[in-house]
């Protein structure tokens, strides 16, 4: 392919990208002001709603993983022309929301009457367990968003979510300030005020995704045959077998970085610290490298719906190599800025100094973490998700954690130590992933 024809793919995934990276840091700030505004009612809200949160994120973190892979099957039957079938795709898609979540509500249901497993303080139970019953019925409209925003996605229409959750973001910060606080004629709820705020904006955000798709006319070719047909058994087993290994996936990334965070804990509160504030801003950084993978799996799905094999693997390989051009710049921002960057959030020397030895791992980390999401990304958009789950577990589970818990008890490294296991497994993530999308596509053209 010419330098012309990757300036254009890039052209096409920057179009693609661009209202799905608004819309990761939409999401990222609903959570970012609910943090502000509840610390300012003490560490016990704050704490209250940080363990609620986590408690609660590992549920949804798989109800995601189990339909983000849906994105590139949308646009597999929009490369194909086969309209009626995106709409019996979305159909299918929300029996699997619904099914879903029911079964996620009822184990959050289970988590809530046992809280108290959990080790927390009285205090921060308190004030946690109204706040977590509140978040669980959140989980069905931040799934049906989901998977709503999965059709406009496939298809192409990625600014829909993106003004979607804008309007969202609105809402929470609104139903926050109001809330919390007692504003407008208002109760004063506190941290419970935060949890509903939550609530009504992720609602909101559902039901303008559903209302803008049933009632524009432009999505009459996809939906006006869509219900009248029996449900299609054998493509609701398909969608779970694709999305059950991705959402699996998903929960061996999150896990594994919790952990590492439970063992950086277990060097005191400067290292935890430390960790805390590299995590939150390479966080940052990997959004932008999730849209891109987001928007690899729309382009090599719909190649692949077109019959455009060779098309589709120069899709996801420009996706990794502008992912990788990315994530180099930012390495070497976190390079030069190592010591910078943490006084944004502490003035204690002792952290500082631990932040600026994490950021010297985190500029090489960047690199593999972006190439490793992007390549997972354009590996969907082939349907293989049982492939980079199983690399996944091996790389994280089998040989990061195990090694960067040698090297920072056994090995001399410290705290260090951890951060050197991520970065291996990122490393050996980022090859074996890019390497089975080399193999698959060259397998299509063979």
């Amino acid at each position: 392919m010419s330098q012309s024809s990757f300036t254009h793919e890039s052209k096409n995934l920057a179009r693609l990208a661009g209202p799905l990276i608004v819309g990761q840091v939409g999401q990222n700030i609903i959570t970012l002001t609910d943090t502000l505004m509840l610390g300012a009612l003490g560490a016990t809200a704050l704490s209250a709603s940080a363990f609620a949160g986590s408690l609660f994120v590992v549920f949804f973190i798989f109800g995601s993983g189990l339909l983000a892979p849906i994105t590139a099957l949308f646009a597999r039957a929009q490369g194909q022309g086969d309209h009626p079938l995106g709409g019996q795709l979305l159909r299918h898609s929300i029996y699997v929301c619904a099914g879903v979540s029911v079964f996620l509500m009822i184990l959050l249901y289970i988590a809530y009457y046992k809280m108290e497993l959990f080790g927390q303080t009285p205090d921060v139970l308190e004030v946690g367990r109204p706040f977590f019953q509140v978040m669980i019925w959140s989980l069905f409209p931040s799934l049906l968003y989901i998977t709503y925003k999965q059709f406009t996605d496939g298809i192409g229409r990625t600014k829909v979510s993106m003004y979607a959750m804008l309007i969202g973001v609105i809402i929470n910060i609104a139903g926050n300030f109001v809330l919390i606080h007692g504003y407008l004629g208002f109760p004063k709820l506190g941290a419970l005020g935060a949890a509903y705020a939550t609530l009504f904006a992720r609602t909101v955000t559902a039901v303008i995704m559903m209302a803008h798709i049933h009632l524009s006319p432009r999505y009459k070719i996809y939906l006006e045959n869509a219900w009248l047909h029996d449900l299609n058994h054998h493509l609701l087993k398909s969608l779970l077998r694709l999305g059950l290994p991705n959402a699996l996936l998903f929960l061996f990334e999150v896990g594994a970085f919790a952990a590492a965070a439970i063992m950086m804990g277990w060097f005191g509160t400067g290292p935890l610290a430390a960790h805390q504030i590299t995590i939150s801003l390479a966080s940052m950084t990997f959004m932008v490298t999730i849209a891109i993978g987001i928007s690899a799996s729309i382009r090599v799905g719909f190649e692949m719906g077109r019959n455009e094999k060779a098309l589709a693997r120069f899709s996801g390989m420009t996706a990794i190599q502008v992912g990788a051009a990315y994530m180099s710049i930012c390495a070497v921002g976190f390079f030069v800025l190592r010591y910078q960057l943490p006084k944004m959030y502490v003035d204690d020397n002792a952290v500082i100094a631990w932040a600026a030895q994490f950021f010297l791992i985190v500029a090489i980390f960047q690199i593999f973490d972006g190439i490793q999401a992007i390549a997972i990304g354009a590996l969907r958009g082939m349907s293989d998700t049982k492939g980079p789950s199983l690399i996944a577990f091996i790389c994280y589970w089998i040989v990061g954690l195990p090694g960067g818990y040698f090297l920072a008890f056994h090995g001399g490294f410290g705290p260090v130590g951890i951060w050197i296991g991520l970065l291996v497994a990122l490393a050996l993530a980022s090859i074996f992933l890019t390497y089975r999308f080399h193999l698959i596509t060259r397998k299509q053209l063979s």
